[in-house]
C-alpha cells in the first residue's frame, strides 16, 4: 500500500527541476505584469473604470450603478458588460480601495496562477512535464498576455477559466468521472459570464464531446448526467440574454454593420448579378479572410492589435521564434500520433472564430485564446527539437541558441512596450489620458462653480468622474440616465450632478460654469481671453483645455 501511495504521489507532483521552472515561470509572469506597471499602459481607460466603479457600486449598495441589485450583466455604457471581472474585484477594491491598484489586482492575481494552469493542461494532453514547463515559461514571458494582463480587462480571466476547463475536460474524457464533470461545467459556465468569446468555446466543447460519445456507440449515465448539466448551464447562460437583451453583440456581427451592407450593394451594382453577390457569398468571404489573417506572421509574430490600446506596430503578441515552432509542434503532434492532437488543433483554429464574425479591425482580445494553444504547440515543437538535438549530441548548443533567440526578441518587444509605447501621442488618446489630471482640477475647484461642461469626443466622461471622485454610488443611482445605444451600441450619460457632458454654445454666455475641450473645441470663439486657458497636457500633447467663466 505505501508503495502504491509513493507511486501515485510521483505521477501528481512534478519532478523537482521542474518545480523550479514552475516557481521561475510564475515569478516571471509576476514580474512583467507588475514592473512599470504605472507607467504602462499611460492611463486607467473608461472600461476599466466601469468595472471598478461598478465593482465599488456592488460593495457599498449591492447595485451596479443604475441601481440593479446583483445583475448579471453590467448595463454601463449600454453594452451590457459581462459581470464576473467586477464581482470578483470587489474584495481587492474593498481591502486597496477604488484605485488603479485594486482594479488591476484580480488580473495580478491570475498572472501569478496562469503558468500552473498551463502547466497542467500540457501535463494532461501530452503526458510529459518538460513540455509542460515550457509552455509555462513560454506564457510566463508572453507580450501577447502581458499587453491585456496588465490592464483591468476580462478577456484574461475568461481565458485563464477556459484552460482550466480545458484541463477538465480532458480529465473527463479520460476518466468519465462526476467530479471532473462538474469542476469543467463549473469554470466554463463563469466564463460565459466574463466575456462574450467564451460562448464560442462552450459550444464547441459541447459539440466535441458528443461527437466523442458517438464514437464509444455506448450511452452511460454518466455521460448522460454531463450532457444534462451542460445543456443546463447553457441555458440558464442564454436566458439571461433574453432578459438583458443586449445590442452590443449583435451590433458587432459584420452583417449588421451598414458599411458591410454599403459593400454588398456597391459590388450588385457593378456586377448587377445578386446571385454572385450577396450577403451569404461576401460574407463567407469576409468570414474566411478575416479568420485567415489571425494565424498570419502579420498578426501574430510582427504588428498584433490595430487598436492602439492592445497593440502597436512591431509589438507582436508571439515571437517570430514562437511562431516558426507552431508549425514544428503541429508536424511532431501528428508524427507522434498525440491522442489529443484534433482537440489542440480545433481550439487552435476555432479562437477567432467570434473575431473573424466581427466588423472590427484585427483585435487581440476577442481571439485571445488563440495564444494558449499556439504556445502550447510551440513548446511541443521546441521540446521535440531539444529530443532530437540531444540524441545527436547537441543539446547544449541547440538550447543556448533558442534561448539567446527568444531572448533577443523578448528584449526589444518588452523594451519596446515599457519605454515606448507610452510615450506615443496617438498611444496616450487611445487609453483616454487626461482624465485623471481632469478630475484632480474638478475636486480643487467643486465647490467655485455650478456647471462643468465637459466635451463626450473623449470617450465616456461620466464614468471617469465617478471614479476618479468616488462619487456616493447611492446619490448617483438616482440620477443614472443613459441615451439609446447608437449603431456600435454604446449610449452616453448626459448629465449628472454638476456635469453636463456636451459643450453648447450656449454655455460661453453664462457665469460661474467650466468648459473643458479639446484645444479645437475653442477655434473660432472669439469672446475669450485664451491667456486665461488652463491646459492639461500629458508628454507634449495638449489633451485638455479648460476655461472658467
Amino acid at each position: 500500500m505505501k508503495k502504491n501511495r509513493l507511486s501515485l504521489l510521483h505521477t501528481i507532483s512534478p519532478k523537482p527541476y521542474i518545480i523550479g521552472l514552475l516557481f521561475l515561470s510564475i515569478i516571471l509572469s509576476l514580474f512583467f505584469t507588475v514592473y512599470k506597471n504605472a507607467s504602462s499602459p499611460p492611463c486607467f481607460n473608461a472600461d476599466e473604470a466601469a468595472f471598478g466603479y461598478n465593482a465599488y457600486s456592488i460593495l457599498q449598495t449591492g447595485a451596479d450603478e443604475y441601481g440593479n441589485v446583483l445583475p448579471l450583466r453590467l448595463k454601463s455604457f449600454g453594452d451590457y458588460k459581462m459581470p464576473l471581472y467586477s464581482y470578483l474585484s470587489i474584495p481587492f477594491v474593498g481591502i486597496l480601495g477604488l484605485n488603479e491598484m485594486g482594479v488591476r489586482s484580480l488580473n495580478i492575481l491570475i498572472a501569478l496562477l496562469f503558468p500552473i494552469a498551463i502547466f497542467y493542461l500540457v501535463k494532461e494532453l501530452f503526458g510529459k512535464e518538460e513540455v509542460g514547463a515550457i509552455a509555462a515559461l513560454l506564457i510566463s514571458v508572453s507580450l501577447g498576455k502581458g499587453i491585456v494582463e496588465r490592464q483591468a480587462h476580462e478577456a484574461l480571466l475568461a481565458v485563464f477559466l477556459i484552460t482550466v476547463a480545458s484541463y477538465f475536460f480532458v480529465r473527463f474524457l479520460k476518466t468519465e468521472s462526476y467530479k471532473n464533470a462538474i469542476f469543467f461545467i463549473v469554470p466554463l459556465t463563469f466564463s460565459l459570464f466574463t466575456y462574450h468569446s467564451s460562448r464560442l468555446f462552450a459550444l464547441f466543447f459541447f459539440v466535441f464531446a458528443f461527437i466523442y460519445f458517438f464514437q464509444k456507440k455506448k450511452i452511460t449515465k454518466i455521460r448522460s448526467f454531463f450532457v444534462i448539466i451542460f445543456v443546463i448551464a447553457l441555458s440558464l447562460f442564454l436566458l439571461t440574454d433574453i432578459i438583458y437583451k443586449p445590442a452590443r453583440v449583435q451590433n458587432l456581427l459584420f452583417i449588421n454593420n451598414s458599411g458591410f451592407t454599403m459593400k454588398v450593394m456597391e459590388l450588385v451594382g457593378e456586377a448587377g448579378n445578386p446571385y454572385f453577390y450577396n450577403k451569404l457569398t461576401v460574407g463567407a468571404q469576409h468570414v474566411i479572410s478575416q479568420h485567415m489573417q489571425y494565424f498570419s506572421p502579420q498578426f501574430l509574430a510582427i504588428n498584433g492589435d490595430e487598436n492602439y490600446r492592445f497593440g502597436y506596430p512591431g509589438m507582436s503578441p508571439l515571437t517570430p521564434l514562437e511562431y516558426i515552432f507552431i508549425f514544428i509542434g503541429m508536424y511532431y503532434l501528428f508524427k507522434n500520433q498525440e491522442r489529443w492532437r484534433y482537440l489542440l488543433i480545433a481550439l487552435f483554429f476555432i479562437s477567432p472564430l467570434t473575431a473573424a464574425l466581427s466588423w472590427a479591425e484585427a483585435s487581440l482580445t476577442r481571439p485571445f485564446f488563440i495564444l494558449i494553444p499556439a504556445l502550447i504547440l510551440s513548446a511541443y515543437g521546441i521540446y521535440n527539437i531539444l529530443l532530437l538535438a540531444a540524441k545527436k549530441g547537441k543539446l547544449k548548443l541547440i538550447l543556448i541558441g533558442l534561448l539567446f533567440i527568444e531572448s533577443f526578441f523578448l528584449f526589444y518587444s518588452w523594451n519596446f512596450y515599457f519605454n515606448h509605447y507610452p510615450k506615443r501621442a496617438i498611444v496616450t488618446r487611445h487609453w483616454q489620458c487626461g482624465y485623471k489630471e481632469l478630475a484632480s482640477y474638478v475636486k480643487n475647484n467643486y465647490d467655485k462653480f455650478d456647471t462643468f461642461y465637459i466635451t463626450i469626443k473623449h470617450g465616456e466622461p461620466y464614468i471617469f468622474m465617478l471614479y476618479y471622485l468616488q462619487y456616493p454610488p447611492s446619490d448617483y443611482q438616482k440620477q443614472a440616465s443613459l441615451t439609446a445605444p447608437d449603431e456600435f451600441g454604446f449610449g452616453q450619460v448626459e448629465k449628472f450632478d454638476k456635469f453636463d457632458f456636451s459643450v453648447p454654445s450656449s454655455a460661453w454666455k453664462e457665469k460661474d460654469v467650466v468648459i473643458v475641450g479639446y484645444p479645437d473645441d475653442f477655434n473660432g470663439i472669439t469672446t475669450i481671453d485664451k491667456t486665461k486657458i488652463k491646459k492639461i497636457t500629458i508628454g507634449r500633447e495638449d489633451i485638455f483645455w479648460i476655461y472658467e467663466l
